[in-house]
């Protein structure tokens, strides 16, 4: 699939604090049960969770750096949130703006749809690479309602206006019903998980919170805020930082793009190698 070049306009990687212009009944007093990524130790950890569990469930190669990532996921534009359980990264998801250089993963399947977005000054986020450590369902869910906090959040505090995910069809009824995502593409076979079914989900933040009845999920979102000064921290991604790295191994051997270099590879190029 060839790539349109449309794209939203570059956003600021400034972070603005939303949190004094959220209403809200209550604030969480104890700290939260996630974390955003700071250091490329962090970041690798997830991302070697993702892998066990993507391998676990068929859905990935197995591969000798045993780790799993997407180009789109690695930039300043990202953010890896995770979770502990004991001494390990007990579940994670990763967080990536939009932005004109490499555009998101969904892209591959569902240009055309997010280019409608894009067209429309719709500004996006995409939500991906989930995976929890823990095989009990409640706790999952759990975690995972923590984990869209954070997501809903950097959203709000970067100025975003869209949330979209790809989730197999039969899980796309808890993010409707919890969240207020809509369905906003047919469902298809994603090369990036072998082929699996995918349906696009989208979430308009700012209209999805402006209602007076709110999902489940939405309203623990809007109720209890996360400041911008808990991104500020997060894992730049810098070239200096990933050099020697398993991301820079990962990335090189899987899609040929080095990111210990400075420049950027341009979307169709990414958009090759994420179908490659």
């Amino acid at each position: 699939m060839k790539m349109n070049k449309i794209r939203s306009i570059e956003m600021s990687e400034t972070v603005i604090d939303i949190t004094p212009h959220l209403a809200r009944s209550s604030v969480r007093s104890s700290a939260s049960q996630c974390l955003c990524a700071t250091s490329l130790a962090q970041v690798e950890s997830a991302w070697r969770l993702v892998y066990q569990r993507y391998s676990q469930m068929g859905l990935i190669e197995e591969n000798p750096y045993g780790i799993h990532t997407v180009p789109t996921a690695v930039g300043q534009h990202a953010c890896v949130i995770w979770g502990p359980e004991g001494p390990e990264v007990g579940y994670t998801m990763t967080l990536f703006r939009d932005n004109p250089m490499v555009g998101l993963a969904l892209d591959s399947v569902y240009a055309r749809y997010l280019d409608e977005l894009r067209r429309k000054g719709r500004r996006l986020l995409e939500v991906g690479m989930l995976a929890d450590r823990r095989q009990s369902s409640s706790r999952g869910v759990v975690a995972l309602f923590s984990m869209m906090r954070w997501a809903i959040h950097y959203g709000l505090n970067t100025d975003l206006t869209d949330i979209v995910i790809g989730v197999h069809p039969r899980h796309a009824e808890f993010y409707i019903r919890c969240y207020g995502f809509e369905k906003f593409a047919p469902p298809t076979s994603y090369a990036l998980v072998r082929n699996n079914p995918v349906v696009l989900l989208r979430l308009r933040l700012h209209e999805a919170l402006a209602k007076e009845v709110l999902p489940r999920g939405l309203a623990d979102a809007r109720d209890n805020p996360i400041p911008g000064s808990a991104f500020s921290r997060r894992f730049a991604f810098e070239p200096e930082q990933l050099r020697g790295s398993l991301i820079a191994g990962f990335l090189k051997a899987r899609y040929c793009i080095d990111p210990g270099q400075r420049a950027e590879p341009a979307a169709n190029q990414l958009s090759a190698a994420l179908q490659a």
